[in-house]
């Protein structure tokens, strides 16, 4: 019946029907999230039903090549979500011990400025958060922090879902990174470069934005005497982070750089210091603090381990596949390699072990805490992994069966090589659909990919413009938006947060989109 459908098209009509049927899953997906409002889970699920039905019946996917593409994305989601459930389980922990609690209250102990601490709070510190576990918590703790520091509950809000967006990408200990990477097969190094010029930008455009949000035009007068030198010393420091291979920490050693050089140049400025001492609970500054620093010791130590000790993995391997019109896939070897010395989750285990070991020897331990922290992570990591098993399955079989490549072939062909320009805007849309930057990169990653090869420019660049536009995106994702309104009380007045960040993430795309085109001529 197919084929009879097929042959009495005329190839012009062959070619639109073709179009629209690949573009179904995505405004499936898009249908759910915005208008109908369910679940990133569910939508991702009706939206994988929908794909499998299009794939299977229009475009030839046989039954080994849908084994194949479930089999890529369950490797996938395997890799994210042992990232996903470490982080949450390592923040339950310090957040169920009140290690938070004493870090924020020495917080607000060193800066007394209210601008400054806003800035620090929603720019700086949102980005620490963000480098170790992301998914959410950078919003749910810092915006309570401001609000009840006397800052004004949608400025609060709204400050945090922007200002944590620079540490995205390379937030939650490199997920979204690893993520494009493993999509694209493309090399970490030719990744890193065209990644950190985007950051750059969003680094210095989200300081400026929470100025303004802060107080408009005055904020930024304001703030750009602070926003200009520590988004350098950050950018300088990533570059070098980058360099050096070390890209779980790309965001979160930036950050704790960032947040020290702010510190130093407003005590610089300071008229008067603050005399008060630090604040001590059961756990002391130090004790609360350590797992973080554990994380960093780590993650630099494991750089210089022997090769043999490096090279312990779990890897997969995937056959090459055809569909039966003719959409070939390349074997796979190596996916998604977890390495035992290496992978973020590691480093995320041990700083909770190391958690454990200071709160009894501190006398702080309870073991209901520990099992509240255990059901909490549950919790909110079984709707993560559902939601990457089902986005992961729809974009590996979008890709797989080719219908990725379609669609890249007739935007190429609409844009020419203006599309450059329009890329940005399909990462924002990536994470606005599916609430995070990982989830956008398996949406959009190899979609992103496969037009940069029909214009014959830097796949590397392309793929770097996807995952740093879809970190920006992450600001007005309607999941984190409904979280944060839930942790900062203000349900029902989502509509106030979006008025305040839209076109702030529009105007940083935009840039980044100027970017892009000059990059791709340069390289």
């Amino acid at each position: 019946m197919t084929e009879r459908f097929f042959e009495n098209l005329t190839e012009m009509r062959l070619k639109i029907v073709m179009t629209v049927l690949s573009l179904l899953p995505i405004l499936c997906l898009l249908v759910l999230l915005i208008v109908i409002k369910v679940s990133v889970a569910r939508a991702g699920a009706i939206s994988l039903v929908a794909t499998l039905v299009i794939a299977l019946v229009f475009f030839g996917l046989s039954a080994f090549g849908l084994l194949v593409a479930v089999g890529k994305a369950l490797s996938l989601a395997l890799f994210v979500s042992l990232i996903v459930w470490a982080a949450l389980l390592l923040y339950h922990l310090v957040d169920g011990f009140k290690a938070i609690d004493v870090i924020n209250k020495n917080f607000v102990i060193l800066v007394e400025d209210k601008f400054v601490g806003f800035l620090l709070l929603s720019w700086l510190f949102t980005g620490v958060f963000q480098g170790m576990a992301g998914f959410g918590v950078p919003v749910v703790i810092v915006a309570p922090i401001l609000i009840a520091l006397g800052f004004d509950k949608v400025k609060s809000l709204s400050a945090t879902l922007l200002g944590h967006t620079w540490a995205v990408t390379f937030g939650s200990m490199g997920a979204a990174f690893f993520i494009i990477q493993m999509l694209t097969g493309l090399p970490y190094e030719s990744l890193g470069t065209p990644m950190w010029i985007f950051n750059t930008i969003i680094i210095f455009g989200t300081g400026i934005g929470i100025c303004w949000l802060y107080d408009g035009i005055k904020g930024i007068g304001k703030g750009i005497s602070y926003v200009i030198p520590v988004s350098v010393i950050m950018a300088v420091t990533q570059f070098f982070i980058i360099r050096l291979g070390l890209y779980s920490l790309a965001s979160l050693l930036t950050a704790v750089v960032g947040l020290a050089a702010m510190l130093a140049l407003y005590k610089l400025r300071a008229k008067q210091k603050s005399k008060a001492g630090l604040y001590s609970a059961e756990l002391t500054l130090f004790q609360s603090v350590l797992p973080y620093a554990v994380i960093l010791v780590m993650a630099m130590l494991f750089q210089f381990l022997p090769d043999a000790l490096r090279d312990i993995s779990l890897s997969f391997a995937f056959p090459g596949t055809e569909t039966s019109i003719g959409h070939i896939v390349s074997p796979e070897t190596g996916y998604a390699r977890i390495r035992l010395f290496g992978h973020p989750a590691v480093l995320l285990l041990i700083a909770c072990a190391v958690a454990i070991i200071v709160y009894k020897r501190a006398g702080a331990w309870d073991s209901a805490v520990f099992k509240d922290a255990l059901r909490k992570t549950a919790k909110k990591g079984i709707p993560a992994t559902l939601a990457l098993l089902a986005l992961g399955n729809m974009s590996l079989i979008m890709m797989d069966s080719g219908m990725t490549n379609l669609l890249s072939y007739n935007v190429a062909g609409i844009t020419g090589r203006f599309y450059p320009f329009v890329a940005p805007f399909f990462g924002v849309l990536g994470s606005f659909l599916t609430g995070n930057n990982t989830n956008s990169n398996i949406l959009f990653g190899s979609f992103q990919y496969a037009i940069a090869q029909r214009l014959d420019v830097s796949t590397a660049v392309m793929s770097a413009v996807q995952s740093l536009s879809g970190g920006i995106g992450v600001a007005i994702g309607p999941t984190l938006v409904l979280m944060g309104a839930l942790a900062s009380k203000l349900e029902g007045q989502e509509s106030l947060i979006y008025r305040k960040l839209i076109g702030i993430v529009l105007i940083i795309a935009l840039v980044m989109g100027i970017a892009n085109f000059v990059v791709l001529r340069l390289v």
